[in-house]
């Protein structure tokens, strides 16, 4: 039997760079599930009724809102509450099939979730063995590394369903900040949650500003990271013009601290599989990813 080929070892081989695909939907949904009825589609999920697989569908799929939804488990033993729901930061504690049906299809329309309020940093971390091998080996490590370390007052750590970028494993997303992180090891979470617990961006695994396109992303991180070694805050980081030479060459300027800097950003084509099971049974995509250069003082 052949030794089997996670597409994220293939990623780091190729250099694919998680800079740049950090966007991310503004509302988010979970519904507690146990992760060994997950399936995917997870609206197919096992002892999921028609009914309740339907609201999910159509809350994943809907055309009037921007909406992620996610099925989620704790730590074992943990009881979660039947819903969450960002950016209201509100919890369902319990709910019958009729209730939580009803409560999903208002989310969809647009209703903010009722319910507690929940002032905690909420981390999902992608553990999907039913999408992809390397959320689940990857991920599930990770996860693990964060319920041993976080502090559960200050954080509502969540193993869930597919996130998107199985590649970039182990796949995150914190919430209410709205930041994607990808590759995140597990000996990096305490320096992770660190960061977080300072209202800052852990910036060796962001995957960008989600209100920035891909390549203002990754020049924003570039210049966050020049900025960093330089003692230079997060916030003080602003990218205030751009220059487009061609349609693969950008410079970006802004400032870091006290200096004024800029970053000269360019395309690359990398052969990307999307998930473990792809490889082999199909050609890689070719795709242009944007990647930045060294920033410069001006």
């Amino acid at each position: 039997m052949s030794k089997h080929v996670f597409c994220r070892t293939l990623t780091l081989e190729r250099g694919e760079p998680h800079e740049g695909t950090g966007e991310i939907s503004p509302r988010f949904l979970m519904l507690a599930w146990p992760k060994g009825k997950w399936r995917a589609p997870r609206f197919e999920s096992v002892d999921m009724s028609p009914a309740l697989g339907e609201a999910v569908r159509a809350a994943m799929q809907s055309e009037l809102t921007d909406n992620m939804v996610e099925l989620v488990e704790g730590s074992p033993g943990q009881v979660l509450p039947t819903l969450f729901g960002y950016p209201e930061g509100r919890f369902i504690a319990q709910a019958n099939e009729a209730q939580t049906i009803a409560l999903i299809d208002a989310w969809t329309a647009g209703e903010p979730l009722p319910g507690v309020v929940d002032d905690r940093i909420t981390i999902l971390c992608c553990t999907d063995a039913k999408r992809d091998a390397c959320c689940a080996r990857f991920g599930f490590a990770t996860f693990k590394a964060l319920v041993a370390a976080a502090d559960p007052a200050r954080f509502n750590i969540l193993q869930c369903t597919h996130l998107g970028g199985c590649r970039f494993a182990a796949s995150l997303i914190v919430l209410p900040q709205g930041q994607r992180y990808g590759r995140l090891a597990p000996d990096e979470v305490p320096a992770f949650l660190t960061a977080l617990e300072n209202s800052e961006i852990y910036l060796p695994a962001s995957r960008g500003n989600p209100k920035l396109d891909e390549p203002a992303q990754a020049a924003e991180l570039a210049v966050m990271r020049w900025g960093a070694a330089r003692g230079a805050s997060q916030a003080s980081v602003h990218i205030d013009a751009r220059n487009e030479i061609d349609e693969d060459h950008m410079v970006f300027s802004g400032t870091a601290g006290e200096h004024r800097v800029s970053v000269r950003v360019a395309t690359q084509i990398f052969a990307i599989d999307g998930a473990c099971d792809s490889i082999g049974a199909e050609p890689p995509d070719m795709e242009k990813r944007w990647l930045a250069g060294q920033v410069e003082v001006i």
